[in-house]
């Protein structure tokens, strides 16, 4: 993708990807929805911090092979 500068999103919808709006807690009435975005946050902070960890782990196995 780095001959490119566009990611594979881009490539087969031609847009930029969506971002993903962070949700506050409490600021819905409904407590199932609430409930919902609150949970929806709480797996994306794990998925973010999975996905930096691999990273972290792919940069290491091969700066090891330099």
């Amino acid at each position: 993708h780095a001959s490119t500068t566009v990611t594979p999103f881009e490539i087969v919808y031609g847009k930029k990807p969506p971002s993903l709006l962070q949700y506050l807690p409490g600021t819905t009435s409904i407590e199932a929805l609430d409930t919902t975005l609150t949970d929806r946050e709480t797996i994306l902070k794990i998925l973010r911090k999975k996905l930096l960890k691999a990273q972290e782990d792919m940069k290491k196995f091969a700066d090891a092979h330099r």
